[in-house]
């Protein structure tokens, strides 16, 4: 094998080398949207509360420029993990907007108890 004899050569080529490696590193690694507790992109649940019928409602928050339909679920498990109680809802947020929801779930049951799924609605979908 040949050996680069050529200092300067040598110097430019590591350098290239140096500044590619981390890059292609990064890319790979680098989040493109923000994390949210929802798992959906721009996305947020807040301000979960007790609301005055004594019932756990919670703010869906979209915080893109573009509208966005949403299906939620939560629902109770037993022992074995399996479902025992449930509620599923939609919203349809505005760009930039805040809604309200509200669950059948008594605010006696910790909201922690809870388990919890969001998911996109299909563009025209509408739950009867």
């Amino acid at each position: 094998m040949r050996q680069i004899s050529n200092t300067p050569l040598r110097s430019q080529l590591l350098v290239l080398l140096a500044c590619l490696l981390p890059a292609m590193g990064a890319s790979a690694s680098t989040p493109l949207g923000p994390k949210t507790n929802t798992g959906l992109q721009n996305i947020h649940l807040k301000a979960v509360r007790c609301n005055d019928q004594g019932y756990w409602s919670f703010d869906l928050v979209n915080n893109a420029f573009v509208q966005a339909h949403v299906e939620y679920f939560f629902w109770l498990e037993d022992e074995d993990a399996d479902a025992i109680e449930g509620d599923a809802g939609q919203v349809r947020l505005g760009p930039k907007s805040r809604d309200t929801a509200a669950l059948i779930f008594s605010c006696e049951l910790p909201f922690t108890a809870l388990r919890q799924h969001f998911q996109w609605a299909p563009t025209g979908f509408t739950r009867q």
